[in-house]
Formats: C-alpha cells, structure tokens, sequence
C-alpha cells in the first residue's frame, strides 16, 4: 500500500505519557504487572485515539487507517550526552526482540501495536531536517555537534516546547522519549512530566491529494 503519514502541526495540549489513572481515577498502575511505559495501554494512547479522535469530523475519521505502529526504544548509550542518532533509532524503533536485557524494549513490552493514532518516532524527528539523521541526539557539551544543530532547517521544531515522542526508554518501566523545548531529545518519565502531544496517523490507502501544492500558504486538500 501507498500509505500517507500526517504529523500534527501543533500541539493538541499538554499530557503525561502514561498517567496511570484511568476514567474512574483510579491507580490502573497498581493492579498490572506491565510496565508503565507499554504504549499498549498508556492513558495518551488512550487520550488520543478517543476524545482526540472524537473530535475530528465523520469524512476526516473515515480516511484514517489503522495501523502497525513500532514500539522499540533504546538503552540509551552515555558519551557525554547521548551518543545514539535519528538514524540508528530508525533500526532500534522497529527492533522486534531485545539482543541482551532490556536493549530496544523494557521487559516483556510488545513489539507493535495495532490503531489509529500514534505519536511521531524519534527518527521522524531527527529526518525531518537534511543531513542531521547522523547527530547525536544530545551531546552535553555542544549543541553543534548534535540534532539542535538542524533546529533551523527541522520544520518539526516548530512548536519549541517538550513534546512526548513514541519510543520506550527500555533500561526503565517508567520512561519515553521526548523532545526537549531546545531540540535536544532524551527520555523522560511517564507519569511525572506533563509535555506536548501532536497525534500522528496514517491515510487509508484510497485516500488521495484532492488540491494544494504543499505550501503553507496552499495546503494540501484530501478526499476520497
């Protein structure tokens, strides 16, 4: 299938990844053995794909496809930062079993997931701006030497703020990746930081350009 992915423009709000609350306020955390950072059952992944989706008019829900969306993250390797790049990630988010313990996925977390909505990879992120895929995602000692150096060319570095992405820090249940205000991305905890949400979601494959020539000032239309 030719298959076309749409990336928010904007946050859609600001949420924990995984809050372990359910509808009732209830602690869902304390009455599962998976772990909190199982886009499986996440509260976002629930979030989004419901009053998100909820809210999109019937002809927009009815180009959305369901999809398999990658779960694999990483154990992140410290060289003065974060020596891993946009461009390994694109290997590690579709990882389908750890190598050693706890590598591309925390425990028994599964592989993929099956839906409508996701949240972007983090090679999304470190491909939208050219020749960046190979930076690290963060050094601690210059931000030249890492993807905040394509802060001005990566047209996903728009909205500047801390922003969920769908990758798993797999060394720990309770950790995602996001992307930091400045550009840089890391890991971050599920339950304890609040950050941007922009959903993403994939169109059925009959769904086709209608008008617009990509521009901002001339969009893309889509129909069926």
């Amino acid at each position: 299938e030719n298959r076309i992915k749409l990336i928010r423009n904007e946050s859609v709000g600001n949420s924990y990844w995984n809050s372990c609350t359910d509808e009732n306020n209830d602690n869902i955390c304390d009455d599962t053995n998976k772990a909190m950072n199982d886009w499986t059952w996440a509260t976002l992944r629930a979030e989004v794909n419901t009053t998100y989706l909820n809210s999109l008019d019937s002809i927009s829900k009815s180009m959305i496809g369901n999809t398999k969306y990658y779960l694999g993250g990483k154990s992140l390797t410290y060289n003065n930062g974060y020596a891993d790049t946009p461009l390994q990630f694109y290997s590690y988010e579709r990882k389908i079993q750890n190598t050693t313990s706890n590598e591309f996925y925390n425990g028994t977390n599964p592989n993929s997931w099956v839906g409508k909505l996701g949240l972007m990879y983090l090679s999304d992120y470190g491909y939208a701006s050219s020749n960046c895929e190979n930076k690290k995602i963060y050094d601690s000692n210059s931000s030249s030497n890492d993807i905040r150096a394509c802060n001005g060319t990566n047209w996903l570095y728009n909205i500047k703020a801390n922003e969920w992405l769908l990758p798993q820090g797999a060394s720990g249940s309770d950790r995602a990746f996001g992307v930091y205000s400045g550009g840089r991305a890391n890991y971050y905890g599920v339950y304890s930081d609040q950050f941007a949400v922009r959903p993403v979601l994939y169109l059925i494959s009959s769904a086709q350009i209608t008008g617009g020539n990509g521009t901002s000032s001339s969009p893309y239309t889509l129909g069926l």
